[in-house]
Parts: C-alpha cells; sequence; structure tokens
C-alpha cells in the first residue's frame, strides 16, 4: 500500500511539473509579437465616440515603444464605416478563456483591410483580443453598458486588450494595466476622476524588449 501511494503522489509530482512547463510554454504562443508594423483599422459606426480613445491608446502604447528604445510601432489608424455581427464576437468571447492558441476569425472580419482590427460593437459582451492565423481581432463592447460608463474605464480597456495584441498576457496586480482572469480584478478598476493610462511592470517591459528589441526590423 505504501508503495502504491508513493507511486500516486510520484505520479501527482510529474503532472505537476508538465503543467508548469506547458503553462511557461503557453504564453508566448498565446501572446506573439509583431514581425511588421501592423496597420491598424477601426470597424464602428461613423462617428463613435470611443474613436478617439482608440487614437489615444494606440499613442500611448507608440510613447512607450520609443521609451522602451525600440523601433516598433503601431501602425496608422484607419477608420472603416461597418459592424461585425453580434454573434460572431459574442462566439469569440466565449470561446476565448478556453483557448491557449490562435483562433479562426469569422468570415464577417474578411472584407476589412488590416492587420489589427478593432471592432467597436454595440452589442454587450466580455472586451476581448483574438489572436488569427494572419491577423489579431479586438472586441470592444458597447460603451452605453457598465463598466465602460465609468470615467477612464474605456481608455484603459482598450489599452489593456492592445497590450495582448502586442504580446503581453495577464498579471495580478490591480495597479496595472495588464491585470485580468483569472485574478478578480475587473475593468471597474480602472475607474479614476483624472484621466490617465494605468502603468506597466517592469517585468512587462523586459517582455516587451525581448519581444522588440532595438534591433528589431520589419520583416
Amino acid at each position: 500500500m505504501k508503495r502504491r501511494w508513493l507511486r500516486v503522489a510520484g505520479g501527482l509530482l510529474v503532472a505537476v511539473g508538465l503543467f508548469k512547463v506547458v503553462a511557461a510554454v503557453a504564453v508566448p504562443l498565446a501572446y506573439t509579437g509583431w514581425t511588421r508594423v501592423p496597420a491598424v483599422t477601426v470597424v464602428s459606426a461613423a462617428g463613435d465616440p470611443r474613436i478617439p480613445a482608440v487614437r489615444a491608446a494606440v499613442a500611448r502604447w507608440n510613447q512607450t515603444f520609443a521609451e522602451l528604445g525600440t523601433p516598433f510601432r503601431l501602425g496608422d489608424v484607419t477608420l472603416v464605416t461597418g459592424s461585425v455581427p453580434e454573434g460572431d464576437l459574442r462566439g469569440l468571447a466565449v470561446r476565448l478563456p478556453r483557448s491557449l492558441f490562435s483562433v479562426t476569425l469569422p468570415a464577417s472580419v474578411d472584407r476589412f483591410p488590416g492587420d489589427l482590427l478593432v471592432v467597436l460593437s454595440d452589442a454587450n459582451f466580455i472586451s476581448f483580443m483574438a489572436r488569427g492565423s494572419q491577423r489579431k481581432l479586438i472586441g470592444v463592447k458597447n460603451d452605453a453598458a457598465w463598466p465602460l460608463t465609468l470615467p477612464n474605464v474605456l481608455p484603459n480597456v482598450i489599452a489593456h486588450e492592445l497590450g495582448h495584441a502586442v504580446g503581453l498576457p495577464h498579471n495580478d496586480d490591480p495597479r496595472l494595466l495588464m491585470c485580468g482572469r483569472p485574478a478578480p480584478c475587473r475593468p471597474d478598476a480602472f475607474q479614476s476622476d483624472t484621466p490617465h493610462f494605468f502603468p506597466l511592470s517592469a517585468g512587462e517591459k523586459d517582455r516587451l524588449r525581448a519581444l522588440y528589441p532595438s534591433s528589431w526590423a520589419a520583416k
């Protein structure tokens, strides 16, 4: 009996070790960097009030890259009037928490140009970033729905999803931009009467330097 329990315990230790290895590998596979300057396309209704927040978040990220000493930048923002079916966005929002790797983006986005699509939707779902085989898609929920109605939340939610798009996973520190599931922090933590973007950790800055070193060049 004792030997049996030792074998079971040993098997559990091996399983835990393998899980840690898989988890360590999965993070860079789930959140990859770019090998080109991604053209950013905002898909929305004409004059959507969230467009300035997208521009501000893109500018903030490009300022961050400049401060990190990398030549990488997010590309120019192009506005396209259009929409993506609510069901397609909801499907991605539901599927993504269970997917560590790339997903098949819906055919409804094929008609839109760009490498990084930011879809400003009227639907209510959990905002997300999805990585397809060739490009990435950010879905932003209806800004009339809580918590995007709170001050300072919308720009940080968009910046957070852009953070995933440039290669950063979640962390568990509610003082930081990339805090998220499975940690208990949620977007309402971005609420502030003083407009500002939440910061990155030192480790996240190191990861960005590794993804986009000073020698980075578009391929």
